[in-house]
């Protein structure tokens, strides 16, 4: 008995699933895969894994000696055999745009087949022109990230910027008045940054503290927005610390 890769619809079935190939009158024998191709032409791109579901129920239900891997073959093998077809087709036929527009839709679910493959049921050299095509991707990724790496190492030191004793609070103060300073004549910020991210990733990254590193989330922890009623998130710049003030020299008009 010839194998039925397809679930078509019986003669006169009322309530027939949208799934199911053929029409009122069922489905004349041995054009299921006409069929099946033809209703993929109006199917929507995010219906393509339920409508190779659908079917794929039905051949393993019916042919349970036989694995996924027949029926992905079978699938593949009429999609690229009407894609060639279409493609040998008069490119001046009247009927023109509709092969390019099966073409298409044709092309996008062989996509999803291929991106869907995942127990290497592809033909062997689609098997390899994808792995080719997955290392090439992976290639660039490694150029990409050591051409990003090698850019960063130029902002590499050797030795940070060392404070002394225990004066981390006093310079992070600095740093706060700096951060709030504006300019004489217009009054604008003469930094300009949404996020205080900039100002403690500098300190973490170029400053060390009494000849150790300084942790990020210890110099995150100086710039916490926090309210008055809040005294457990942050850490607070101490008074007796603060040892400088930044005092804008008078420019005069």
């Amino acid at each position: 008995m010839p194998v039925r890769y397809f679930k078509c619809r019986k003669p006169f079935q009322i309530n027939a699933h949208p799934y199911e190939l053929g029409n009122i009158l069922g489905l004349k024998k041995g054009y299921d895969d006409n069929h099946f191709l033809l209703k993929l032409y109006s199917i929507d791109h995010s219906d393509f894994k339920s409508y190779y579901s659908f079917h794929l129920e039905y051949f393993s239900n019916r042919n349970p000696s036989q694995g996924e891997k027949d029926f992905f073959s079978h699938v593949w093998s009429i999609v690229n055999a009407r894609v060639s077809y279409f493609e040998t087709r008069d490119p001046f036929s009247a009927k023109h745009p509709r092969y390019v527009s099966n073409i298409h839709k044709l092309t996008e679910f062989r996509d999803f087949l291929s991106n869907y493959d995942h127990d290497n049921m592809l033909p062997q050299a689609e098997l390899i022109k994808k792995k080719d095509t997955i290392i090439a991707e992976l290639h660039k990724k490694l150029e990409d990230r050591e051409r990003r790496l090698k850019t960063l190492e130029e902002y590499e030191v050797s030795l940070k910027i060392m404070i002394q004793d225990d004066h981390l609070p006093t310079f992070i103060d600095l740093i706060h008045q700096i951060k709030d300073l504006s300019l004489p004549r217009s009054g604008r910020k003469l930094l300009k940054s949404d996020y205080d991210s900039p100002y403690y990733k500098l300190i973490s990254k170029y400053f060390s503290h009494q000849g150790k590193e300084i942790p990020i989330n210890t110099a995150r922890n100086y710039f916490v927005q926090k309210s008055a009623r809040d005294a457990t998130k942050g850490s607070k710049i101490p008074e007796d610390k603060k040892l400088f003030s930044i005092i804008p020299r008078m420019v005069k008009d």
